[in-house]
Order: C-alpha cells, then structure tokens, then sequence
C-alpha cells in the first residue's frame, strides 16, 4: 500500500516536471530526489504510518516545491475520488487537477490497488496528504473508479507552444519541438512538409495528436497545416504553481530570442527578463520572476512602499484574475 501511494506521488511530480508520459520504464532521478517518502512514524498492528518527502527542498517564497506541489495534488486526488459522484463529474474533476489522460489513468490505478471494495473483510482505510483532514476511504467509490479504467486511453489531442528544432525529411518525418514542457517528438505528413521545413528555428503552436509508440513513449502526430502556427511570443495565462498558482485575466506576451544557443524570454512592461538554455526553463523562470514580482510588491504593507511602487502594485493586482 506505502509503494502504491510512492508510486502515486511519482507519476504526479513527473508530470508536473513537464516530462513526457511513459508506459513503462523507471521515474527520472530528479523525480525520485523530490518525491520520495520515508517513514517517519509507525505503529503496529492496526498500521499507522507517517511519511514525508525525503530530501530537504527549497523553493521561491510563496511557491511550493516540487514535492509538495506532487503532495497537493494527490490530496485533490483523494478527495475527488472519494465524493459521492458519478463518472462524468469525476472525470471531469479529476483532468482539472491533470490535464493529460494517459496520466490520470496511472495515478487510477494505483489508487485503485489501495481502494477497498464492498464486502472486504480488510479493516477501514484513511489517508491524509499534507495538512488536510484524514479522509476515510469509501469502499461504494471502488466501482466508479474502475469504470474509467476499463479504456485505458491510447491518443490524446494536444497543444504546445516552443521552437521547432530537428527535422526529417525522409519517410519517417519527424521533427522536434523544445516546448514550454521540454523536448516533445512528432511527425508529419507528406501534405505538411513545405509548412514545416519553413518553420524550422521558429517558435511555434503546434496541434495534433499524441500516439503511443512501440517503445512506452509518445509522438505528437500533426496532419493538418493549420496545425501548426508560427508565434513570435508565448502568452502566459498562470504563474506559480500548485495551490500558490494564480490566473491571469489576460493573456501576458512573452518575447523570445534565441542566439547563441541560449533562450531569452522578456517583457519589458513588467520588467520580466530571463535567459536559460531551454525553453521550459525560460518559461519556468518567468514565472519565478513574477512570483517575485507579487511578494516583493502585493504580499508587503502598502505603507512600506514608495508611490512608484504603489503604482506598480496596483497594476500587478488588476492582472491577477
């Protein structure tokens, strides 16, 4: 039951790293250093076990690191899945707190293995993550989240945003996007081929959908011309992450350079300016920057600041929706 609940946790924080699913395979080291648990308590016989993320982390005030963000989210998880609901509702709820199917059906089945059913003889079940209340798992839940397993999805449409990197033009074309989520692999069509290859080194919109390839891993397949759109910014509609995170009321646009194999994302109106090697980082520093931003200015006593910081303050508060 303790793996399940570890496997539960690794599966969230890799997706919340930005990694690309996977079907089988080992979780990323840096998952496994920000998302272990070990026991710190236990009680015998009726099992009472404590556990808490194993390495120290650090994290941007206000912001939560990876490990509890992973822990937030498994909480909203829990309590999802446990309200009395039925399968639409559910899985509604449940692409609100992940937005990718492949991962969703995952985390279901590990909470599955745990999920006591009607009639079992096994004693009460009850978790609680982080500082929410115990939460009693109910055995009439069991039934309707083993109805959202019986189709593991395969495909899935998606969207990313990055600068279309390799390409290939024989008759496997495929090309790369280092996106807002790291290194994402797709493919094209024949139809496509002069749209792509005049998109190479831009920063581009892409749609398609993901596909399960033979090796465990996914490729994002692109069909259409409208699929693919070259942006010159990245509008970012969030900054933090987890329960910090904070919604925009519009769209905010993100420049971006790339030279010297070096991204440089910036918005000269907030002060926003970030360098960084890959775009995901680029994108992750420019919402450290405005989480920066909202504690240096929002989350401080108005009377400790100067008029032109007063200014500045209100203007960040009517962004936030």
């Amino acid at each position: 039951m303790l793996q399940h609940l570890q496997n539960i946790l690794y599966t969230i924080g890799d997706y919340l790293e930005g990694n690309a699913p996977r079907t089988k395979g080992d979780f990323p080291q840096s998952i496994k250093e920000s998302c272990t648990l070990i026991i710190t308590g236990l009680d015998m016989g009726s099992v009472h076990a404590e556990m808490q993320i194993g390495d120290a982390q650090t994290s941007l005030p206000g912001m939560q690191t990876l490990g509890e963000r992973s822990i937030s989210v498994a909480g909203g998880f829990l309590d999802v899945l446990n309200a009395p609901s039925d399968r639409g509702e559910l899985d509604l709820e449940l692409r609100r707190l992940i937005d990718n199917p492949h991962r969703c059906n995952r985390i279901l089945r590990e909470f599955d293995c745990i999920w006591p059913a009607n009639g079992q003889s096994q004693g009460e079940v009850s978790f609680a993550f982080g500082k929410s209340p115990q939460n009693q798992l109910n055995p009439a839940q069991k039934a309707v989240i083993q109805s959202l397993l019986q189709k593991p999805p395969e495909e899935y449409e998606k969207e990313i945003f990055g600068r279309l990197t390799e390409l290939r033009v024989d008759k496997k074309r495929r090309f790369h996007v280092d996106s807002t989520e790291g290194l994402i692999h797709c493919q094209y069509t024949s139809e496509i081929e002069d749209v792509i290859v005049d998109s190479i080194g831009e920063f581009v919109r892409v749609r398609g959908m993901m596909m399960p390839t033979r090796r465990g891993t996914y490729i994002l397949g692109v069909d259409d011309e409208n699929s693919l759109e070259t942006l010159p910014q990245y509008l970012l509609k969030t900054f933090g992450g987890g329960s910090s995170e904070k919604h925009l009321k519009e769209d905010i646009p993100i420049n971006l350079i790339f030279e010297d194999d070096i991204y440089v994302a910036y918005n000269d109106d907030l002060g926003l300016l970030v360098a960084a090697p890959s775009m995901k980082e680029a994108i992750e520093g420019i919402s450290e920057e405005f989480v920066t931003l909202w504690s240096e200015y929002v989350e401080v006593a108005e009377h400790e600041l100067t008029d032109g910081a007063k200014n500045f303050r209100d203007k960040l508060i009517k962004l936030v929706a």
